[in-house]
């Protein structure tokens, strides 16, 4: 529906270029930015609008119930990734 701003604006630009009378000529220009800055406002909203508004959405109960099984205290035997370093030179 935005795009429908710029199609106009760029009429009235060409209203603008094409016309002989000075009102008019101020008139269309001032349409012409007006409608494009329209059409800027509206492709703003539709790309970055929508982001800013969103609420991250709650977890189900079996996820939740995941996490806090991988999260919680009776986790103790966790194996650390070993560097290439000591695997190359094992102690003697």
């Amino acid at each position: 529906m935005y795009w429908l701003f710029l199609l106009l604006a760029l009429g009235a630009f060409v209203l603008a270029i094409t016309t002989t009378q000075t009102w008019l000529l101020l008139l269309s220009l001032l349409a012409a930015l007006l409608l494009f800055l329209l059409w800027m406002k509206g492709l703003y909203a539709a790309r970055f609008g929508g982001t800013a508004s969103q609420t991250p959405r709650a977890l189900h109960p079996a996820e939740l119930q995941a996490l806090r099984e991988q999260l919680g205290p009776g986790r103790t035997a966790t194996v650390a990734p070993s560097s290439p370093a000591s695997e190359e030179h094992p102690p003697s």
